[in-house]
């Protein structure tokens, strides 16, 4: 089940996931990631749980015209289990929007197997970067 952990984010299994899909996944570097989702109304952040087990997070922001994901994670345990897969999904169902990613070149795979379009360009501080794009079923590229 997708759900929205944003009050209860801030304990040892979800940082130790989160920690796999962010820039800085130092203790301080989750620290501020979990002050920055608490505190901003804009920002939400969802967990894939199964038999109360936090599988997968997803952070992402709702725009006019698209979700755009911040971070999506899953567990090292639960992988090859789709639930990224289903995280994307369930974002696509709740808000019938198109979803967007910026990646680095180790995570770009997961978006194109999911059938993500993506572009490569310079970002001046992390290097060679992707925006990964997944258009809603049926709209034309």
């Amino acid at each position: 089940m997708f759900t929205d952990i944003k009050q209860t984010m801030d304990n040892p299994v979800v940082h130790r996931i989160t920690a796999y899909a962010a820039f800085d996944g130092s203790p301080e570097g989750i620290k501020k990631i979990v002050q920055k989702y608490q505190s901003n109304p804009d920002l939400h952040f969802y967990a894939w749980v199964e038999n109360g087990e936090t599988l997968g997070i997803c952070g992402y922001e709702i725009h006019n015209d698209k979700i755009e994901v911040h971070l999506i994670s899953v567990d090292e345990n639960a992988r090859s289990r789709k639930i990224g897969s289903s995280m994307i999904t369930a974002l696509q169902e709740m808000y019938k929007k198109d979803v967007e990613a910026e990646t680095s070149c180790g995570a770009v795979e997961f978006y194109r197997k999911r059938g993500f379009e993506t572009t490569e360009f310079m970002d001046g501080i992390k290097g060679k970067r992707h925006t990964c794009v997944l258009k809603i079923a049926g709209e034309a590229l």
